[in-house]
């Protein structure tokens, strides 16, 4: 018969430092990954929200900045049928909610953290409206 042998102690401890070491590498790995997540997201986000906006306002709805101009935006997008869950859209990939503002009677939001995000990057944000600009000066 052939006696085995357990782990020892030091066997163990050396096995738990490198699978300490390997998850260590691999969350830090993902820390950039996560935020550039959330940048698409809020990204993606508002293209949506602008699109489904302006569909809305081209079958002459209209949207006035009453001193709550989000519930008014929230509402809007309810009546649209196009949006199931209205609080979703109106948060950006970090969950805050986007700040809106009426400029030349077209609708403008931004996100705080993701401005910071590409200025962190040294990236210039793209929110939607800034392609129509672009395209109605070419």
């Amino acid at each position: 018969m052939k006696k085995k042998y357990a782990m020892t102690l030091l066997e163990i401890m050396i096995v738990i430092f490198i699978i300490g070491i390997i998850g260590s590498v691999i969350g830090y790995n993902m820390r950039g990954s996560l935020d550039n997540g959330k940048a698409f997201k809020t990204k993606e986000g508002t293209r949506k929200l602008y699109e489904i906006v302006q569909l809305e306002i081209a079958q002459n709805k209209t949207l006035t900045d009453d001193g709550n101009l989000p519930v008014t935006v929230s509402k809007l997008l309810r009546e649209s049928g196009l949006v199931k869950n209205t609080k979703d859209l109106m948060r950006d990939g970090w969950g805050n909610e986007y700040q809106f503002s009426l400029e030349k009677g077209d609708l403008r939001f931004h996100s705080e953290k993701y401005d910071a995000y590409c200025e962190k990057k040294g990236m210039k944000q793209e929110y939607p409206w800034e392609e129509d600009d672009d395209r109605s000066h070419s």
